[in-house]
């Protein structure tokens, strides 16, 4: 997560719109097709973008068992005894495996009702990891109950970097850049592979409570694979929210900052939130990526030339990120509940 927002527009509840408002597009022509299928493909992105910021994508190639097999191991996962699930805690040092939820009574509107793993990749290298490399680069922790589990993750892992690959060279063209104009901050990048478990919020809940407060996420551009039960909202331009359900066989992708910043505007990186009222739990896998920790993620010279300024600071990718790295609200392994 990135920016949050906590204005009064975020007590309204969501809308269920027209599902054209977040366009679904085929990504086969881009992967299949020759360079008038990219382009078509590229722009149709590109609207998405610049108006909402989200769009469904069908035709993007990765097998369904390889979904269908990271879900089951999230679920098997977030249904293990706690103490299980805390063998393999996030720690500060490490901040790689279960993150519980908070405990939060009453529940308020600055809430984080889910529990999440968290998995990057594992880059290797010679030596004892230093300084902030320890957050960036530690080797991610797996549950030894779970003997599926790991591989199912993995092999889910490089099939998103592969996706956010593609979908980096889709979004270039569709601001008029050559599609290769990103690659190059992508040698060792520092991706998440989210396992999100939300519980159902009680009827009573007030209307500002909801699982994830409202935010924009960091990175370039964020894949979601949604299970069946809903709960996403995004937010319009004019302020209201309207509901992002899940579409079977499709993916939701969302601008991030990052994304924002390059196109000096062009793109927008959009509020969301996930308000679960469907008193089941769910669950839903994000992958984030993120740029390699040395890059320096600005405004493009070719967006400064034209606008006459730079709309956004950036930053440097390690710096901007170490702060979701650094700190816990408590040990998990000190859990009682």
């Amino acid at each position: 997560m990135s920016r949050s927002s906590k204005s009064d527009e975020d007590l309204v509840i969501a809308k269920a719109v027209p599902i054209e408002e977040i366009p679904v597009i085929d990504f086969t022509p881009f992967r299949e097709g020759g360079m008038v299928g990219r382009l078509k493909v590229a722009t149709a992105i590109a609207d998405a973008c610049r108006e909402i910021g989200f769009f469904y994508l069908s035709g993007h190639g990765v097998p369904e068992e390889k979904l269908k097999k990271v879900f089951e191991q999230s679920a098997e996962f977030f249904h293990q005894p706690l103490a299980t699930r805390a063998e393999v805690a996030a720690t500060p040092e490490r901040y790689r495996g279960w993150i519980p939820m908070p405990h939060s009574e009453p529940m308020s509107r600055s809430s984080r009702l889910f529990e999440q793993y968290r998995i990057q990749a594992e880059f290797g290298g010679d030596g004892p990891l230093q300084g902030d490399d320890r957050l960036f680069y530690a080797p991610n922790r797996w549950p030894a109950q779970l003997p599926e589990f790991q591989a199912a993750c993995s092999e889910y892992y490089d099939a998103m970097l592969a996706l956010s690959r593609d979908l980096l060279r889709a979004f270039a063209l569709g601001l008029g850049l050559p599609e290769e104009r990103f690659d190059g901050y992508f040698d060792k990048p520092l991706c998440q592979l989210s396992l999100l478990y939300y519980i159902p919020l009680p009827d009573d809940v007030e209307v500002e409570v909801s699982n994830t407060v409202s935010h924009t996420d960091e990175g370039p551009l964020t894949i979601l694979a949604q299970d069946n039960i809903g709960g996403l909202e995004v937010k319009r331009r004019d302020g209201s929210w309207i509901s992002a359900p899940p579409i079977p066989g499709a993916y939701t992708i969302n601008v991030g900052d990052m994304m924002m910043w390059w196109s000096n505007g062009r793109y927008l990186s959009n509020y969301h939130r996930v308000r679960n009222k469907s008193k089941r739990e769910r669950f839903s896998i994000p992958f984030f990526l993120n740029p390699d920790k040395q890059a320096e993620v600005r405004p493009l010279p070719e967006f400064v030339a034209i606008d006459g300024k730079a709309n956004y600071e950036g930053a440097v990718v390690g710096d901007h990120l170490k702060r979701f790295y650094t700190t816990l609200e408590k040990d998990p392994r000190e859990l009682d509940r």
